[in-house]
């Protein structure tokens, strides 16, 4: 298992101050979601946010700032290639929606990312930071949230107007597309800027490529 640097001793400080240079051909963000007629829009938001990502870190720490699995057959679902990324990237995105909860697979994809361990890059330490960042894609309520969702504080976008952030707040970023897309344009920039920031301040160790017999469902475990 590749791992990040560690402190030499228990009282040295050490910086892990690898570029965030995620090692190739890791993505930076994973984005999860649940295989709906709507799977296009998804598409849409991922380039969104993959071309405000590249411009913030300044050049590509991989083959591609982010990971989306764009295969529609359940068969393929486990392509070495989502088994890879999940083990590798630094911030994991799951797009919230009754949808997402139903989704075993989804479901695999939050417990693997979750076992991985995330460190401080300044102090080289395990920290209470999570690089979970859970993005409202359609409004849910809380009654149909798994327990481990209610467990992580929710993406909201920081510095813009509270109007906007209300909208975000009950459309969700599939809403806002068609009712505000200045709204929509300016959530996925800050949420771009989230991603940027979580990455820059931690590092998530790598995990073994998972073997999907191992993986449980997140979303049905008592305490996540």
């Amino acid at each position: 298992m590749m791992a990040a640097e560690r402190p030499q001793s228990a009282g040295e400080r050490t910086v892990i101050d690898k570029e965030p240079d995620v090692d190739r051909p890791a993505p930076l963000f994973f984005v999860s979601y649940a295989h709906t007629r709507s799977s296009h829009l998804i598409g849409t938001f991922f380039e969104d946010l993959s071309g405000h990502v590249q411009e913030l870190i300044g050049r590509i720490p991989g083959d591609d700032p982010g990971f989306l699995d764009r295969s529609m057959a359940g068969g393929r679902r486990w392509a070495p290639e989502l088994l890879r990324a999940v083990a590798t990237c630094q911030v994991f995105i799951p797009l919230l929606s009754a949808s997402l909860f139903e989704s075993a697979w989804c479901g695999y994809e939050w417990y693997a990312f979750s076992r991985r361990q995330v460190l401080n890059r300044r102090s080289g330490r395990p920290d209470m930071e999570t690089a979970i960042v859970p993005v409202i894609w359609v409004p849910h309520g809380t009654k149909s949230e798994p327990a481990v969702v209610g467990q992580i504080q929710r993406f909201s976008p920081s510095g813009l107007p509270e109007e906007v952030v209300k909208k975000y707040q009950l459309e969700g970023i599939y809403g806002l597309s068609f009712v505000d897309t200045n709204a929509y344009r300016a959530v996925v920039w800050k949420l771009a800027q989230r991603v940027v920031g979580l990455h820059l301040s931690h590092y998530v160790e790598r995990a073994p490529i998972p073997d999907e017999t191992q993986l449980r469902n997140a979303f049905t475990e008592e305490s996540g």
